[in-house]
């Protein structure tokens, strides 16, 4: 007869299962989103030869690498992070810094404007836009200098705002977000490659919209400054009265002539993602039954505390999976913090919630992870807890407060980490629940 320690090994079977399977459904969804297959796949739709190449974010480099080996060999430039970066034949090749911009991307921006400058009538820009390119060209508006922008990425990025409004924002502090990038390269046609690292896929949020018009009201994103309080910033305040008295080049508007110049496509996005995990993960686990919850949004922890309610609320006998994504936000405040990331944080948060239970499901699992394999400024991509990990209440609240999940989770083995992507298509999240 099965003894109690029997049932304890079962169970420890059991969730090793579950975490080799989430493992994998996770490398599933990177490798979807790879932006060399996606490019390279998309070249079928270019209507005309380019004449220039123009590739900023993280993946610019990878993506511009599918473009020539697909013979294209147009000229044009590439700006990317520091881990991403590589030489490329032909093209000049820019790395800058991310997520606070620095003088080299400032000065990959300045190149980049005297190559849209350069363009007539008759050329085909192909522009290859991934996640990260808002910080990687920066081009901070008449009148305001890189360290007053680098103090406004600082101040948007502690704020709390989710990337739509951090990037409403940015559009009215820049010489080529909102569109404008569109306009400096008129009468040129482009056609643009996007991968989409925001929720919603929204095109003016993808690297702040460089060569699409800004859907947002100039009413309503002045109030979002000052209802955030940003311009308590003295330049802020500054830039907005300048804005006012008509001195401030603003961005493209949809009935903008030059709006009908561009042609986009949309190659990779967290749903591309998301998909590639679940047609992973539930043929690897037979019985577990799909649920759909929440996309990640809003406040780390807060999402990660609402989830976990979700999951033990959709628990079966038999089980159940989820996979969801996006991007959630963390506030750090003004006091000092420790080490980790968004993924990271959600995951310690998930755990201490299901701990906090009266009745959790009995197993359970929980993996969050960035699709560029970085989460914050850490080597980790996200992390992954199951039921059967051992769980310190009071250290994990610490870690949370302190933003420090990152020593939490390694002291642990709980921190996932693979290979940078040399992409970012926001977070995945797999969650896996069973019994009562």
């Amino acid at each position: 007869m099965p003894s109690a320690g029997d049932d304890r090994v079962a169970d420890g079977l059991q969730t090793d299962h579950w975490r080799q399977a989430a493992l994998t459904a996770f490398d599933r969804a990177l490798a979807a989103g790879h932006p060399a297959g996606v490019t390279s796949n998309a070249m079928d739709l270019l209507t005309a030869a380019p004449t220039a190449i123009l590739a900023v974010g993280k993946a610019a480099a990878s993506m511009a690498a599918a473009v020539r080996d697909a013979g294209c060999n147009a000229p044009g430039i590439v700006v990317t992070n520091d881990e991403s970066f590589a030489e490329i034949d032909g093209l000049r090749c820019f790395a800058s810094a991310h997520p606070v911009p620095d003088s080299r991307g400032l000065a990959a921006a300045v190149e980049v404007e005297d190559l849209l400058r350069g363009l007539t009538k008759d050329d085909h820009l192909l522009l290859l836009i991934s996640g990260g390119g808002s910080a990687l060209l920066p081009a901070p508006s008449s009148g305001i200098t890189l360290a007053q922008k680098q103090l406004l990425n600082e101040a948007l990025l502690a704020s709390g705002l989710d990337i739509h409004a951090m990037n409403v924002v940015r559009r009215l502090f820049s010489r080529l977000k909102g569109g404008r990038m569109a306009r400096l390269a008129a009468p040129a046609r482009i056609t643009q490659f996007l991968l989409s690292d925001v929720p919603g896929d929204r095109f003016e949020s993808i690297a702040s919209g460089p060569a699409v018009p800004d859907p947002v009201p100039l009413a309503e994103a002045i109030s979002m400054i000052r209802d955030n309080r940003l311009d308590e910033l003295d330049f802020v305040a500054t830039h907005l009265d300048r804005i006012a008295a008509g001195e401030v080049d603003m961005p493209l508007r949809p009935t903008d002539p030059e709006a009908g110049l561009v042609t986009t496509h949309l190659l990779a996005s967290n749903e591309l993602c998301r998909g590639a995990a679940r047609d992973s993960l539930l043929p690897g686990l037979p019985g577990l039954t799909g649920f759909d919850v929440a996309e990640l949004d809003g406040d780390a922890t807060d999402c990660a505390t609402n989830l976990a309610a979700s999951v033990a609320a959709a628990s079966t006998p038999q089980g159940v999976a989820a996979v969801t994504g996006g991007e959630t936000t963390v506030q750090l405040g003004k006091a000092p913090t420790g080490k980790g990331g968004r993924a990271q944080e959600m995951v310690v948060a998930f755990a201490r919630a299901m701990h906090a239970m009266d009745a959790p499901p009995a197993h359970w699992l929980a993996l969050v992870g960035g699709t560029d394999g970085r989460d914050g400024p850490t080597d980790a991509a996200g992390a992954i807890i199951t039921s059967d990990d051992a769980f310190d209440a009071e250290a994990a609240s610490a870690a949370l407060a302190a933003h420090d999940a990152y020593h939490y989770l390694g002291a642990r083995n709980q921190l996932v980490k693979v290979p940078p992507t040399g992409t970012n298509l926001g977070d995945i999240a797999i969650f896996l629940a069973a019994g009562s």
